[in-house]
């Protein structure tokens, strides 16, 4: 029953891409975390699909230049030196695919729950990003803030755009017309 009633609603906000829908799904998700498994199975579930949410979003409402695509969880180079390179996977990046890297205009780090752990960890990626290629625009989304705001202000400094996705503060306008912005000027 809660597989036939995730299935609906999986398909219901990958047709609309409703942020009402999407969230209805994660708090199905949520909700039922003790049927569906251990924490991080249930934790991922949510995580992956907020990442699709994102990525079929952009898809479908950003009109990109010739040769950008949009990525889901490819590696993007972060350096290379004397014959040897190193990639990071980011949850979603615009771009374009060069020798088997994604070469990012914009990577996103998507976030359900967004706690001060995790937004350490996207503010290292974006640092050895950035140290990489100093152009890239580097966005935090998030579902739910569980950070002191001095921090997530704090973060402003490294993060390009921070946009919240919520029922309670949806900038997913913002977010979009952000990003049309970043490629108008490319």
């Amino acid at each position: 029953m809660l597989g036939k009633e995730l299935k609906l609603q999986y398909a219901k906000w990958i047709e609309t891409l409703n942020l009402q829908d999407f969230l209805a799904f994660a708090k199905l998700i949520q909700d039922n975390k003790n049927e569906i498994g251990a924490a991080q199975f249930f934790g991922k579930f949510r995580a992956y699909a907020f990442e699709e949410y994102l990525y079929r979003l952009l898809q479908t409402k950003i009109s990109l230049p010739e040769h950008f695509q949009i990525f889901w969880g490819e590696k993007c180079l972060v350096w290379r030196k004397n014959g040897k390179d190193y990639a990071m996977e980011f949850d979603v990046a615009i771009g374009k695919k060069i020798n088997g890297f994604i070469e990012p205009k914009i990577v996103f780090d998507a976030k359900v729950e967004l706690d001060s752990a995790r937004l350490k960890t996207a503010l290292a990626s974006f640092a050895i990003l950035k140290h990489w290629n100093t152009k890239v625009k580097c966005l935090l989304v998030y579902v739910v803030k569980d950070v002191d705001s001095a921090l997530l202000e704090l973060a402003g400094h490294w993060v390009d755009g921070i946009f919240c996705l919520s029922l309670e503060k949806d900038e997913t306008k913002t977010l979009l017309d952000y990003v049309s912005k970043c490629f108008s000027q490319f």
